[in-house]
């Protein structure tokens, strides 16, 4: 049976390719590579029956790695670094047309490898990220260095050592050594190491790795809840603190989401947000100047900086903000249908938790997310709160609140 081994070549010098990786290739009917390596591997392979092919677009090459497979032609498919790290391999498998295919892996030696061992230092205790080909905001990045010893990074053009060097300058990370590597096992190596201060100014090639190491990691831990008292209030209606507690619980923050707070009112919802995601942002929207006005003042009272206010209709504005991690919706002016259109636009799985009071927006509500996600939940909660009548106490009772939570 034809089958496709996918090929670590390690970084790049030939004396990086395994002896495995050469005998595969050696014996394959057909071997594809990035163009630019092709010359070393048929020099390394010698003679061979195999022919040797460039990789195109990863949709030409799949199709032609399919048309050679039904042809019965044993395919190896040569990848720098390791296939299993940040590699092509998850690509393959992700896409239908490998449903039927034999794979094997072979792995190689990657990148953030060889800059662990330039430098002397172990992976075990290390967390590895790429931000080549993928969108990491910088919170993310300053959140996985404050918790861990070692972050290793894979990076990109523009997502490099300097980059990553001005995050942690920029959330205060200052007592970090950043690591730096590139053009790994070639002559023109570069290996360098510094502060943030010092590696924020220096220029690197476009493709490297990066290492930060932080001496005193620690977990991030979320501050305790507000109570009502604590906001400026004025005569916006806010959300009591007991449902916004609930609301928070469904919403599941991690601390560097992006989260989007829709009919924010005097803002109450965006400042706890704000304070369970440090490392993230929060885009609260609302249509009423004044309580616009009422957002930026508790925004200033708490120092949520990483919150932003924005002043307009819902359905207009969201098409403006970055993509979400997180939805809250306490207010849409009458357009969910617009604003869930939005979210369900990105390819992404996104949290959304609405909040309903009248019966029209719960039933609303309800048939909305119904189309995104027939298992989405519902809660009711009713808050009552007791008031001294003389000697004696009453409950006074809160308009119940459906709470809907999905996944978009």
């Amino acid at each position: 049976m034809s089958k496709l081994t996918i090929v670590g070549i390690g970084p790049g010098n030939e004396a990086y390719v395994m002896p495995a990786a050469r005998n595969c290739m050696k014996n394959a009917g057909t071997v594809i590579a990035a163009k630019r390596v092709l010359p070393m591997l048929q020099e390394i392979c010698g003679e061979t029956r195999a022919q040797f092919m460039a990789m195109r677009k990863i949709k030409d090459t799949l199709t032609a790695i399919d048309e050679l497979l039904k042809k019965d032609e044993e395919v190896a498919l040569a990848v720098s670094g390791d296939p299993l790290m940040y590699s092509l391999y998850r690509t393959i498998i992700s896409d239908a047309i490998s449903a039927d295919w034999n794979i094997d892996i072979l792995p190689g030696i990657g990148s953030m490898q060889m800059l662990g061992a330039a430098f002397g230092e172990t992976m075990e205790d290390a967390k590895l990220i790429s931000v080549h080909g993928r969108s990491k905001t910088p919170g993310s990045v300053a959140l996985a260095v404050t918790e861990n010893p070692k972050v290793f990074f894979l990076c990109s053009k523009e997502q490099g050592p300097a980059w990553l060097s001005q995050i942690m300058l920029d959330y205060g990370l200052t007592e970090v050594t950043v690591y730096a590597g590139a053009n790994l096992s070639y002559e023109e190596e570069l290996l360098v190491c510094g502060t943030p201060e010092e590696m924020a100014k220096k220029d690197f090639p476009a493709l490297c790795v990066a290492m930060i190491k932080n001496p005193q990691p620690k977990d991030v831990v979320r501050p305790c809840f507000l109570t009502d008292a604590d906001f400026e209030r004025d005569k916006t209606p806010m959300t009591k603190e007991e449902i916004r507690v609930l609301i928070l619980h469904k919403m599941r923050i991690h601390a560097d989401d992006v989260i989007w707070d829709i009919g924010a009112g005097t803002g109450s919802v965006s400042v706890e947000c704000a304070r369970q995601a440090p490392f993230g942002s929060v885009h609260a929207v609302e249509r009423s100047e004044n309580a616009v006005e009422l957002i930026n003042k508790n925004k200033e009272k708490f120092g949520t900086e990483h919150l932003l206010v924005y002043h307009g209709d819902a359905a207009e504005t969201v098409k403006l903000l970055p993509v979400p991690d997180k939805v809250f919706i306490g207010g849409s002016g009458g357009k969910l249908e617009q604003i869930m259109e939005v979210i369900a636009g990105f390819h992404k799985n996104i949290r959304v938790v609405i909040s309903a009071v009248t019966l029209e927006t719960i039933a609303e509500a309800g048939e909305i997310l119904s189309r995104y996600d027939p298992d989405y939940d519902v809660i009711q909660a009713t808050i009552g709160r007791g008031r001294k009548i003389g000697s004696h106490h009453i409950m006074d009772t809160n308009n119940p609140v459906m709470l809907f939570s999905a996944t978009v």
